[in-house]
């Protein structure tokens, strides 16, 4: 069994020849910058969509900059170079999820974000691009730039929990429900398969938000769970007597801050508060920048096989907690910095692919994952007892901007699967950050019978294998199976 950086799948693993097996993975997806914006780089689409379309993931995350396509009041055009990438990602059988972003000063200085006037230019995506997009995300993190036209915002002195300096909630939380709610009502009276989704803020400011109320035509919550110096089974939002009090009486994660307590915790309060069902994880993911002395950067400079299995693990993970959409952040490495520069910055190196198109190990990764489990569902008919033989604790510190200090969670993940045929597939790794240690020995007990088939993919080198035969009570069991920090398949054949 090999072990390192993903390499390209062989033949055998892109075959998809199975007619019940779906050939893109509907949950999972990347994120782009097709928009030409600011002093972003052309990408180029002829190139780079066939790249995406190569992964079998679901879906493209873009944006769509309101200002450019609304020129003249109440009328509306899609500029050219915005039809070209949308057409070619149609044409290659992907979901697109646009991301309406923006404001638009023509229509007055003193409020540029007017909610009807934007829902109009909602509406016309809605209509034009009927059939080519599947969903409108509204506006990209408001807790920045929709904040700062209020003069509010983390930009403006607030905090991560949507309070300002002295503590109260700032009013741009409100006027962005209304905006969003608007929005969404008048998306669906024209188009009512388009979904709607949007918050996409700090979790203690999106749990704010959905109190206010959520209107039922928006679809789903959005959430950017960057894990950012720490691996993705953990988020930097951890219980605490504190943040209890600065999230308004409750908390957004357990106390270790862990992934799936983040996705559960977001679920059952938008359930409590009439919210959205769908969970959207539109923006995430692990930068490979180089560090350098004095920065002060949120982001880790992660190596290249770090990168890899980490996104292999939030991705996997996300499937496990049932996401239903969720896109890494970002297919290429940007280029927004000076050519010296560039290597040092965390936003030019999210890329899984360089910026002159040759695959990182995280791009072989994804492709691997998005094939090996397209068409899963969530299952748990299998029951399953892991025992974990040795301590994987983590030597390092992530100091969070509240105050917290979180560790690498030392466990073995397990999730549990029906795939196309009606198989249990369970997918297992190490959550112990990657470093140099061989893979951890654990043993496996599972409620099948004895002479039950196991056969095992690791989905970072695409090496299969049938596990060992092994019986503890008439049932099958794994002794001592190895259990690498990225995720393994096992495929459970009764």
């Amino acid at each position: 069994m090999s072990y390192g950086g993903a390499s390209e799948p062989t033949a055998a693993e892109t075959d998809n020849s199975s007619s019940a097996k779906p050939r893109k993975n509907e949950h999972i997806g990347v994120a782009t910058h097709f928009v030409r914006k600011h002093n972003m780089l052309h990408w180029d689409p002829q190139k780079f969509v066939p790249m995406i379309a190569d992964l079998d993931v679901g879906w493209v995350r873009d944006e769509i900059m309101w200002n450019k396509i609304e020129r003249e009041p109440g009328k509306f055009v899609m500029p050219e170079g915005y039809m070209e990438w949308i057409d070619l990602a149609h044409e290659a059988g992907l979901n697109i999820v646009v991301i309406l972003s923006g404001d638009n000063k023509m229509h007055g200085r003193e409020d540029t974000y007017q909610p009807d006037k934007f829902a109009a230019a909602a509406v016309f995506l809605a209509t034009e691009l009927k059939g080519k997009i599947q969903a409108i995300e509204v506006l990209n993190e408001p807790f920045n730039w929709y904040a700062r036209a209020y003069e509010e915002g983390t930009s403006r002195g607030g905090d991560l929990y949507g309070r300002d300096e002295n503590g109260a909630v700032e009013s741009w939380l409100g006027r962005y429900v209304n905006l969003l709610n608007v929005t969404a009502k008048a998306v669906k009276a024209v188009n009512p398969d388009m979904k709607v989704v949007g918050l996409g803020a700090f979790p203690a400011m999106n749990m704010r938000m959905i109190e206010l109320g959520i209107a039922p035509e928006v679809d789903g919550v959005v959430l950017h769970p960057y894990s950012y110096r720490i691996t993705p089974e953990v988020v930097p939002y951890a219980a605490s007597e504190e943040n209890f009090i600065r999230n308004g009486g409750r908390q957004t994660a357990d106390e270790y801050g862990s992934f799936a307590s983040l996705i559960e915790y977001a679920r059952d309060f938008s359930a409590q508060h009439d919210g959205p069902e769908e969970i959207w994880l539109t923006e995430w993911g692990y930068t490979t920048k180089r560090p350098s002395a004095g920065s002060r950067s949120s982001y880790n400079g992660f190596t290249e096989q770090a990168q890899a299995a980490y996104i292999q693990r939030r991705f996997m993970e996300g499937l496990g907690l049932g996401v239903d959409v969720s896109t890494v952040y970002a297919l290429v490495n940007e280029q927004f910095s000076a050519p010296e520069k560039t290597e040092f910055s965390s936003e030019d190196n999210f890329g899984l692919v360089h910026a002159d198109g040759t695959p990182k190990p995280a791009y072989y990764a994804v492709q691997r994952l998005a094939r090996a489990t397209a068409g899963l569902t969530v299952s748990d008919d299998v029951a399953v007892h892991i025992v974990n033989k040795t301590s994987r604790t983590d030597d390092q510190e992530f100091h969070t901007r509240d105050g917290m200090v979180l560790k690498a969670l030392d466990r073995i993940a397990c999730y549990q699967f029906k795939d196309y045929d009606g198989r249990t597939v369970l997918a297992i790794w190490s959550t112990e950050r990657l470093g140099d240690r061989s893979p951890r020995p654990a043993d496996i007990f599972l409620d099948v019978p004895v002479d039950a088939k196991i056969e095992v993919t690791d989905l970072m080198t695409g090496d299969e294998y049938v596990a060992r035969e092994g019986e503890a009570e008439g049932k099958r069991y794994l002794k001592n199976f190895r259990v690498p920090p990225h995720p393994v398949l096992l495929k459970i054949y009764e």
